[in-house]
């Protein structure tokens, strides 16, 4: 975070898996962190998985500008119909901008 801007934007994507996609989901969600973080304004991204399946992902971008592009992204768009077919029972995505951070512990290196 040591260069962020002062104010961003996180996709918060929480999502619930399915029982399908196998060896495949793994895979796919590498790629599109990959391929993110090649992306103008990708600023980081951060995931947890609980063992019932209840994933949270959170992306951070300079503006929602590059969001959307990013949604826009056509591998990422394959990826997103494989998510809607297979991976995932339901999910929501959230935008919100981030105005305020703090840390404790954290270190940047």
């Amino acid at each position: 975070m040591k260069d962020w801007p002062d104010s961003y934007y996180a996709a918060i994507f929480t999502n619930q898996r399915s029982e399908e996609g196998g060896d495949l989901y793994p895979l796919m969600s590498e790629q599109m962190v990959e391929l993110a973080q090649k992306q103008k304004g990708f600023l980081g991204v951060e995931s947890v998985r609980g063992d019932d399946g209840l994933g949270i992902t959170v992306s951070y971008w300079e503006s929602r500008d590059d969001i959307e592009s990013w949604g826009r992204n056509a591998d990422h768009m394959v990826a997103k119909n494989h998510g809607r077919q297979e991976f995932y029972l339901w999910y929501h995505l959230r935008i919100s901008k981030v105005e305020m951070t703090r840390s404790f512990g954290f270190d940047e290196n």
